[in-house]
């Protein structure tokens, strides 16, 4: 929430940065950080697969969908082909679903080193219960629905349910989220090639991992809860203006095809008869 799509750079971009934290521990602001200092747009996964382009919207819920079950060589070679072409362009990933698929992408780019931001677990926990008490009420999939792109939501928090239930056995994300994908990562991630950040450190740590100079601009702080609240807010208006449109068009529709109905044209004939013939009286006399 709050940050939109970007678009990937030339196919053969180089992928540098496996963007590996949870959401809500600052990744937004990592990705702006990142195509700062590298020069190159930043696939955010999570909101590419709700934002971006049809074709990264449907890959994506289709990695959703096959990745906990994927089982044999070619199962798993589908889900990198899938995830070759999403990141291809990009310099670096970040967010849900993305991190959750960090072994995947260390397969596909061997030499990315894998950047997890980091938070004080409480504090965490407030931003993402916040989060959670808009994305994950019962009405906002459908108030949604026909809104272009976004309206596949329903979908895609079913499918990402599969996939907290494979990685962290948890189908939502909750307080203890945090941990069980920290400790997944110290578990697949070689020492060497893991880096943890907190992004209220600002440059300086980012660009000694990275090995380039401090930039001279402000550190990019992003997402924070009101941004997010208004990104919701943003998101409500435009599903019941869309659903008014629905409504509008599905009355037009029934309005147009009930005139349309041989018993009504019938109606029609039988009223002006009957007028006629009224009308025949009444001159009559």
């Amino acid at each position: 929430m709050g940050q939109a799509p970007s678009q990937p750079g030339p196919p053969g971009t180089k992928f540098k940065v496996i963007g590996a934290g949870m959401c809500r521990t600052g990744t937004k602001s990592l990705n702006e950080a990142l195509s700062i200092l590298l020069g190159g747009p930043v696939h955010d996964s999570g909101v590419q697969s709700l934002g971006g382009s049809l074709h990264q919207v449907n890959n994506w819920l289709e990695i959703m969908k096959h990745a906990p079950y994927a089982k044999t060589l070619a199962q798993k070679k589908y889900i990198e082909y899938l995830l070759a072409d999403l990141t291809d362009g990009y310099v670096a990933t970040v967010d849900c679903p993305a991190v959750t698929l960090t072994p995947e992408l260390m397969a596909l780019y061997p030499d990315a080193v894998v950047i997890a931001t980091t938070r004080d677990t409480e504090s965490w926990w407030r931003s993402m219960e916040f989060v959670n008490g808009m994305m994950s009420n019962w009405y906002i999939a459908f108030v949604i629905m026909w809104v272009p792109k976004v309206g596949v939501y329903g979908r895609w928090r079913d499918l990402f349910r599969h996939m907290t239930l494979w990685r962290y056995g948890d189908e939502l994300i909750v307080k203890e989220t945090l941990a069980k994908h920290e400790d997944h990562l110290r578990g697949v991630v070689p020492k060497d090639r893991l880096f943890w950040y907190n992004v209220s450190e600002g440059w300086e740590p980012l660009c000694k991992i990275l090995g380039v100079p401090v930039p001279d601009r402000p550190f990019p702080h992003n997402n924070s809860r009101k941004e997010a609240a208004s990104t919701y807010r943003e998101l409500i208006l435009a599903g019941v203006v869309s659903w008014l449109f629905m409504l509008s068009v599905m009355s037009l529709l029934v309005w147009t095809l009930w005139g349309k109905l041989p018993g009504r044209e019938l109606t029609g004939v039988v009223r002006s008869a009957y007028k006629e013939m009224k009308y025949s009286n009444t001159s009559s006399r």
